[in-house]
């Protein structure tokens, strides 16, 4: 990505190719959400990125999301942050929608 062109922001939802894996990490393209701020996401050229896994779960590292037509998911999902990883911008392919959160 070149130097302050911003194409995703903090807070949207994107499918991300998490594969190739190591041990226990989520593999396969999901809808992930963007993390990083977005001053970091037009100077880098790589975000951190939370995995959106399919179901509800009652985790404590588990943020339960319901799919609107807002946030574009096919069905209601967890954002998985035990699994938040830092991803090249590569790996990023297509925004589904947004997700209203609110950081600090």
């Amino acid at each position: 990505m070149p130097q302050g062109n911003l194409r995703y922001r903090r807070g949207e939802i994107w499918w991300v190719n998490l594969d190739p894996t190591v041990g226990n990490e989520t593999a396969k393209r999901r809808p992930c959400l963007i993390l990083q701020n977005d001053v970091g996401n037009a100077r880098s050229d790589t975000t951190m990125v939370a995995p959106l896994l399919k179901g509800s779960k009652a985790y404590p590292f588990v943020v339960n999301v319901k799919m609107t037509t807002e946030n574009g998911l096919d069905e209601n999902r967890g954002i998985h942050l035990e699994q938040m990883r830092v991803v090249d911008n590569q790996r990023i392919d297509r925004k589904l929608g947004t997700i209203a959160i609110r950081f600090g």
